[in-house]
């Protein structure tokens, strides 16, 4: 219920790209995400009604999920905020932060939250959550997308400024108009091998991640604890420092430069895993090598959210960004696919060989993207 949401979030960017509400000068994206925090904030309100959330389960779970729903709409309403503001040299470090920062709540979330919702009950947990919610909500309520737009719908009509092009006011017009703006922006041969690239390049990552477990628990002898602790526990700290340092090195080498570097590690890793195979019983050894898988996947993860937005043409931003990010879903489907259909006693030495070679492959592809073009051809605003 949760994650259902989540997999329909795609419709969200042809509909915040449609209706931007420009007429109000108050910013494309500011009342949207402002609109998804608040009806966030109203759902998890909502559980502290429930008496005893235990004993109305379905009540629960639906809330859960309508929640989910505001909280894919956050999500898609920023990323095309940030692909229309952002300028080319902050991208890698933003992404970085925003990447970073998604680590960082699911470790709070899963943990600490977790923590006190067995300590103390569930109210406590939701209320905290409350907060910090309305905290987070501060910074869309309180800033401005652009210099001369209204902060509040009663500021003055005469400092109204035109916050948007005709262009742009055109080509999000109508639902035609919007579908004619996005086959214009993949009618480029870079954004048309961004989304080859986004369709193929978590499969990899995604099979080594469900086979991992089975090898892991029932072949190594791990724990179930050991396992959470340190692979999706310490794991997560890894892909948390590399998000960060991904961002800042995209901004300083290029994103391109980065992804690619990234992309190369992460399979040589994995070769190094398969050709290792006498020593995968030394934890040691094997600790290394998942810290560096997700060290490096953290970095090559903020890089091709980089260039995603490099290639996303701003006028029609969530409908075009959120297609690289639902590609990048099917990819990793592709992946949890794939590791279903390799069977119960599955060649495990064969199978990080080939995610490793593919991983590297996938560098040439990589090259061919000129993460200039859209803007270049296309304008910045039509």
């Amino acid at each position: 219920m949760a994650q259902l949401p989540w997999t329909f979030k795609f419709i969200w960017g042809p509909i915040i790209d449609r209706f931007d509400f420009h007429f109000l000068a108050m910013g494309r994206r500011r009342l949207w995400i402002l609109f998804a925090q608040s009806m966030m904030t109203i759902t998890l309100l909502s559980i502290l009604l429930l008496p005893e959330p235990a004993k109305v389960m379905t009540t629960l779970l639906w809330i859960i999920a309508i929640h989910n729903v505001f909280a894919s709409l956050q999500d898609v309403s920023v990323d095309a905020l940030a692909v229309d503001l952002l300028p080319e040299n902050e991208r890698g470090k933003a992404n970085g932060f925003m990447r970073a920062a998604a680590y960082l709540g699911s470790i709070i979330g899963g943990a600490v939250m977790g923590v006190l919702t067995a300590r103390h009950g569930l109210h406590l947990a939701i209320s905290l959550q409350a907060i910090i919610m309305i905290i987070v909500m501060m910074a869309p309520l309180f800033l401005r997308e652009r210099e001369g737009e209204r902060l509040f719908p009663w500021n003055p009509l005469e400092k109204l400024k035109q916050t948007t092009t005709p262009a742009v006011e055109a080509a999000t017009a109508s639902a035609g108009a919007l579908f004619k703006s996005f086959r214009k922006a993949f009618s480029l041969p870079s954004t048309l091998l961004a989304a080859a690239l986004a369709l193929i390049i978590m499969v990899g990552q995604y099979t080594i991640s469900i086979i991992s477990k089975p090898l892991f628990i029932q072949e190594l002898g791990w724990s179930m604890e050991a396992y959470s602790k340190w692979i999706t526990g310490g794991g997560y700290f890894f892909a948390l420092g590399g998000s960060l340092l991904g961002g800042l090195l995209a901004d300083r080498f290029t994103a391109k430069r980065t992804a690619g570097t990234a992309t190369v590690v992460l399979g040589i890793v994995w070769i190094a895993f398969s050709m290792m195979e006498q020593h995968w019983g030394n934890r040691t050894l094997a600790l290394g090598f998942i810290f560096a898988e997700q060290f490096s996947i953290g970095i090559m993860t903020v890089s091709l959210f980089s260039i995603f937005m490099s290639v996303s043409w701003p006028v029609i931003a969530g409908t075009q960004f959120t297609t690289y990010m639902a590609l990048l879903n099917v990819s990793g489907i592709a992946g949890i696919k794939l590791a279903g259909e390799m069977g119960d006693s599955p060649d495990y030495t064969t199978i990080y060989l080939g995610a490793g070679i593919a991983q590297i492959a996938f560098l040439l592809l990589l090259k061919k993207i000129d993460v200039g073009e859209t803007r270049r051809e296309l304008g910045e605003s039509g």
